[in-house]
């Protein structure tokens, strides 16, 4: 399956910030891994267009991005995403009407419900899905996370939804596997205290990273990703990595692969995420 863990960062003043972080494992039956580079962390568009001059809907006068994540199947996560981010990148309003993440998390909601439906009569438990949508609502002006599982009613699953709006330092949620265990280990973590190179606020980035370096998982594993999200938009970012533990020369590592010029070459431009150590 997989651990993500998203959480309120208020390190920088005045820019509060939802990060979140993920193991990068795609597992088949019995653990054993299909793909070890996944993207289960992804930036879903949001833009929205109103009448131009001649009216046509070409003028742009909403683009953010929001946070979009999930665990469980990979088939249900993806393709979703897939959907959704050319449905909510083509918004129009004659209004110049900004939605908030509410709005677009009950169009989610929505959505998921059909596809869940149709997928889970083939696939049943391997349908088995959580998602998440995050960021900063322009609307209410404040950081907020959106959960859709799949509920048990009435021996059917229907994909329910549960907001946190009203988030505090170091609040968090968690989707994937071992849920209770890690829930607790990662409020452990946030209730200790800061060692060298592993500062409190980050404390649910080492909880997964050290249980992708354990290998003692079956369903977690790869590597991690990380992303912040703010009232700027979402932020994916590379990893910062020595090439050689306890000397300086390093390399940033996205996915788990180092990012040479043929990754990020694209003609006279370059793909450059932010790195983090």
């Amino acid at each position: 399956m997989t651990a993500i863990a998203i959480w309120r960062n208020d390190e920088v003043a005045g820019n509060p910030s939802l990060w979140v972080v993920a193991d990068s494992k795609v597992s088949g039956s019995g653990g054993q891994q299909l793909v070890g580079d996944a993207v289960k962390v992804m930036s879903l568009p949001i833009i929205c267009r109103r009448p131009d001059a001649d009216g046509f809907f070409s003028d742009a006068y909403f683009v953010h991005t929001l946070g979009y994540c999930f665990a469980g199947s990979t088939l249900m996560g993806q393709n979703t995403y897939l959907g959704l981010s050319i449905l909510l990148s083509n918004l129009m309003s004659t209004t110049s009407y900004i939605p908030s993440i509410e709005d677009i998390a009950c169009q989610i909601l929505a959505y998921l419900k059909v596809s869940f439906r149709d997928y889970s009569s083939i696939a049943a438990e391997q349908s088995l899905f959580e998602t998440a949508l995050f960021g900063y609502c322009h609307s209410t002006r404040r950081l907020e996370i959106f959960v859709f599982r799949p509920k048990l009613v009435k021996d059917v699953f229907e994909v329910s939804i549960k907001a946190y709006q009203d988030l505090q330092t170091h609040d968090f949620v968690y989707l994937g596997d071992y849920k209770e265990e890690l829930t607790q280990k990662i409020k452990k973590a946030f209730a200790s205290k800061t060692v060298p190179g592993r500062p409190i606020a980050h404390a649910p980035r080492f909880v997964i990273q050290d249980l992708i370096a354990s290998d003692e998982s079956p369903t977690i594993g790869g590597d991690l990703q990380l992303a912040i999200a703010d009232r700027f938009g979402l932020q994916p970012y590379a990893l910062c990595k020595p090439y050689v533990v306890g000397q300086p020369a390093a390399y940033f590592s996205f996915l788990g692969r180092e990012q040479t010029s043929d990754l990020t070459s694209v003609g006279e431009a370059q793909a450059m995420l932010k790195g983090m150590v």
